[in-house]
Formats: structure tokens, sequence, C-alpha cells
């Protein structure tokens, strides 16, 4: 069994080791984040950045303005590699910027920011655009689909925005779905000669004796060229189909439908939001003409894989509103997902704030009672605190001040809890609501869903959830940020298993073999930093071999676990 100091001496152990072999670190460089605050009414908290190079901390990472010119900057050493961040006007959500979809990780997903590092490099932009202040940003989109063949020099983009030159901008398709893409940032001045308007085309080549388009008067100038009247300074356009004026595929009817029959209808309605729609949680209302409590909408929806919810109102937060808490069995990064293929329409239904389309009963209003051990913290002034959403109001604004009586370090607190059978929770170590502000440093940060104990929750961070069953509970003791109690370590109280893998060291591939588990198995492999590097399910069948490829882990020492029921096994592997 290990505990806590078992595990300090283990990676103390691998560590050590490191320096005994001739492996490759993790490679860093330095980034120099800079943001322009010109436009903006910089908060008394500071200018900070949150990303996955430093856990989404909204709070941890300040920007500073040494220089008086209202940009703000701080350089980090990143790992190699692609991140995702943003930059906050304060220091927590609610203050996050807008990232324009221009310039957005993922036109279908989140909206983050994303940079790729593989050099020491800035990064300046002008807060909630996609460049420097007064610039314009356009993500040209063309599908490539319907052409015989991609020219071996690419597909590029010329246009009156950088100079008409057919070499010079290329687009990439890195998701392979042969939709070309590139961001391109520009003085809008480049437009003044034709009134503002964006005039350009897209060429299969680099040059002009490759095929180009000649798109049709409809959707151009009158000469073959593309012309787009600029609606914003960071613009999207659509995905044309090369050489014409519409889309090489034709959107898909889909009609979404969810069972309100258990809830209190908002007098704000019932709308939808989502990746295909820009997530506006008030722009597509859904009706129930027939008065059954089943609300619907029809979208015409572009082919692609979309996450998104319902919502019960038309606003992701204030009175009269209430936006899902998707249950973990279909829940993806806290939201709802759905594949739309080409020509086939669908209907899908769901019960609000359950995966089947029938509602269940929610189990009767019953009391549960939380503990969480602190041992292991120093305990705010402000006291500990139980949010979730089943709190009136929901979360930082409804928490619930927990409380030690006889002093031993566990707080506890119980709470009437009603509504749907999955809830989800957390603990704060401090006020997450002072004078009616939400601080979201005070909140656990730990990634529950390693644990088992929790879920995504779409904002970069991680809930526990719990499946009550409407009777009186009381849950297990837990430690702050653990999804087991102080003392007990990544593994509980475990049976030891016995594990054989080979070759070790590795190249890439490795075969483990153990006899003493079968069936369903978690697998985890942790760095010698003590991070989850490789997260997934495996099934382990009796006397076969599993594989299992390390091929994308740079070299060095990691840990690799295996978790069935009450029974861990985990050895040390080197990766060449």
């Amino acid at each position: 069994m290990f505990n806590n100091a078992n595990m300090k001496k283990y990676y103390s152990l691998l560590m050590a080791c490191c320096l005994g072999f001739a492996v490759q670190a993790q490679m860093q460089y330095n980034v120099t984040l800079q943001v322009d605050m010109s436009n903006e009414t910089v908060s008394m908290d500071g200018v900070h950045v949150a990303g996955g190079f430093q856990g989404w901390d909204p709070a941890a990472t300040m920007l500073t303005d040494d220089d008086m010119d209202g940009v703000y900057e701080i350089t980090l050493a990143v790992d190699e590699g692609d991140h995702e961040f943003k930059f906050l006007n304060g220091n927590d959500w609610p203050f996050e910027e807008i990232v324009p979809d221009a310039c957005r990780a993922d036109l279908t997903g989140n909206t983050n920011r994303k940079i790729t590092v593989t050099e020491d490099m800035t990064y300046a932009v002008c807060f909630g655009s996609c460049a420097a202040c007064g610039m314009n940003t356009v993500l040209f989109r063309v599908d490539m689909s319907l052409q015989d063949e991609i020219a071996p020099q690419g597909v590029h983009v010329a246009g009156n925005f950088q100079g008409w030159d057919p070499g010079a901008t290329m687009l990439t398709d890195e998701d392979g779905d042969m939709v070309y893409s590139v961001a391109y940032s520009f003085d809008p001045t480049a437009l003044d000669a034709e009134g503002g308007n964006l005039i350009f085309k897209y060429i299969n080549g680099n040059d002009w004796p490759f095929p180009n388009e000649n798109v049709p008067a409809d959707c151009g100038d009158g000469t073959g060229n593309r012309l787009i009247e600029l609606e914003s300074t960071n613009y999207v356009t659509d995905a044309f189909c090369f050489d014409a004026c519409g889309s090489c595929v034709a959107p898909t009817e889909v009609t979404f439908q969810v069972d309100m029959s258990l809830q209190t209808v908002s007098p704000n309605g019932v709308h939808i939001a989502g990746a295909f729609q820009g997530w506006d949680p008030g722009a597509d209302m859904l009706s129930d003409d027939d008065m059954d409590g089943i609300y619907e909408i029809t979208l015409m929806v572009a082919p692609g894989s979309y996450e998104y919810k319902f919502i019960n109102g038309n606003a992701w937060e204030g009175d009269d509103n209430d936006n899902e808490s998707v249950p973990a069995e279909c829940n993806t990064n806290g939201n709802r997902l759905i594949v739309v293929e080409a020509d086939m329409p669908q209907t899908v239904t769901y019960c609000y704030n359950q995966c089947t389309a029938a509602c269940v009963n929610d189990p009767d209003p019953a009391d549960i009672t939380f503990s969480v051990n602190m041992q292991d913290e120093v305990v705010s002034a402000d006291g500990v605190w139980l949010m979730g959403g089943f709190s009136s109001p929901q979360w930082q604004e409804g928490a619930m001040m927990m409380s030690d009586d006889d002093a031993d370090g566990i707080y506890t607190l119980t709470a009437n809890i009603s509504g749907p059978a999955e809830f989800q929770y957390k603990f704060t170590n401090g006020d997450p609501y002072p004078d009616g502000t939400v601080d979201g440093s005070v909140e656990e940060t730990y990634d529950f869903t390693l644990g088992g104990c929790g879920v995504e929750n779409g904002i970069g961070g991680f809930n526990r959830t719990h499946v009550r069953s409407g009777m009186e509970e009381t849950l297990d003791i837990v430690c702050y940020n653990s999804c087991v109690d102080c003392g007990i370590g990544i593994y509980g109280q475990r049976v030891e298993a016995e594990l054989n893998i080979f070759p070790n060291p590795t190249s890439g591939v490795i075969n483990i073999s153990t006899n003493d588990m079968q069936g369903a198995t978690n697998l985890t492999v942790i760095d010698a930093q003590g991070r989850a590097v490789i997260v997934s399910q495996v099934v382990i069948n009796e006397g076969q071999l599993l594989e299992v490829d390390l091929q994308e882990l740079p070299a060095g020492f990691y840990t690799l676990q295996l978790l069935n029921g009450n029974t861990v096994a985990n050895q040390l592997v080197v990766r060449k």
C-alpha cells in the first residue's frame, strides 16, 4: 500500500534515476505573452492569463505593464507543443475575454486561444481580438472536397488584403476534413481602394497558372473574384466550395427535442446553445406547440461534431435562467455531443438534465451529508464551503458554509437535495462569493475524472459528481482536492497485483501481462512530475498480452498503473 510519504519517496527515486540515464527531457521554451488593454478599463485585480500550461488557474499568473503603455506581458517557460489559454481582465472566470471565432482553438468546441511552441516566441494581441489593436483578422476557409487532387504546392488565397500574391498565404487542413483554412491579420486600410470590401480568390497551387477560382457574380465582384463586406474586425468566412458560392455539402436538418416535464419552465422560454450556433443562449428558442411538455426546434446544421446543451431560460446565469448539468454518462466537456452527417436528417430527444429520451422521475428529496478532510490544507479564515448545481442559487452564489464542531479537521454539512438523481458539486477553501463577487481562486482544482469521481465542467476545470438515491445518505469522507480520504494516496486501500512489462526500456510500444486482473481496467501513465499523461480504459483477457503505445511520449521515466476494482498494479517504465 502506498501512502503520501511513500509516494513522495517513490517519485524522488524516479527523479534520482533520471540523473543516471541519458534520456531527453521535455523541451521548454520562453514564451512571452502580451495583451494590449488600451481599449479596456483594467480591473483592480489586474490582468491574468490562464491555460493548460499553468493548470487553468485564473488568479495564478498575473501580467504586468512595466512601461505603462497599456500592453501587459509575462514571459513563461512553456513545454514544447500545442497549448490553449485565454486572458482575463481580472482574476476569475467571469472576467475572461471572449475569444473571436477567427482565432479560436476549435471552431466546433471550446473558445480558447491556441499556440504551438517550437522555439522561443512572442504572442501579442489586443484583448478580445485576434491581432494587435486596430488590425483586422479573417479566418479564410475553402472546401476542396470536390477537387480531383490537391496541388503538391498546397492551397493558397490571394486578395487585396495581402497584395494579390498567389504564393504568400497558404491554407492548411489539420483535421483532414478537406476544409483548408488560415487566419490572416492585416491593416484595414489595405481595403480602402475597394470601399472596405474584401476581394480575394483561392488557388489550388501557389501561382496563377495553377487552377484558380472563377466564382459566379452572385458571390463575387463580377470578375471571378470573391467579394465580402466585412461585418467585424475579426471575421470567419463560410467554408466555401472551391469555385462555387455555396457549400460543397448541404447542411443537414436536425430536430432537437427536450422533455421539460420535470422542470418548472422559465418565463424566458427554453433555448439551445452550441458550437453550431455560436454558443448564444438566447438565440434559438424551442417551442411546445402541442403542450405535451416536449420542446423542440429544427435547425440546419453543417455536417460535423458539435457540443451543445439546453437552457431553461435565455442566458447562462441570472434570475429565471438555468443551464443543464449534463450527467457523466453523456457528458462531453460539460456538454452534450451530436454528430451530424451529410444527407442524414435526424431527431435527438433528451430529458432535461438526463441522458435518456424518456424522463425518469427524480428521486425524492433527501438529506445528504458531505464530509471533506482538510488536514493537508491551510484552512482559510473564511471557512470551508460546499457549492453545487443543487443549491439555490446554483454554485457560488448559493454556496453553504461547512463546520468542524469537533476540531478534527473534517468539515461536514447536511443539505436537503432535490431534483435530478445525478448532481455536480465541489468544496472551496474560502468563501467563493465574497461581497457578491465570484472568487474562483478558492475552488478545488483537482482533475476528478482521473480519480473517477467527477466530470469536466466545460470551462477548464472539474466538478465532483454523485448519484443520489432519494434516501438519506452520508457520503464517504474525501480529502480536499482528491477522490479518496487523506493518507490513502493515489491507489487507495488496494490489493497489489503482479505486473510484467516488456520491452523495458522501450522505444515506444510495450507489452503487458498480469494474472491478477481481467476485464475492463483503468490504465494511467504518470510522468516523473506526477502528471497523468495517458488515461484510458482497456480490456485485459486471461493469457493475452495487452499492447500499449507510448510513442507519442518524450523520452523519460514513467509509472504505469492498472486499476481493476480493488486491485492495483504499478511499474516503472523507461521510454528511450
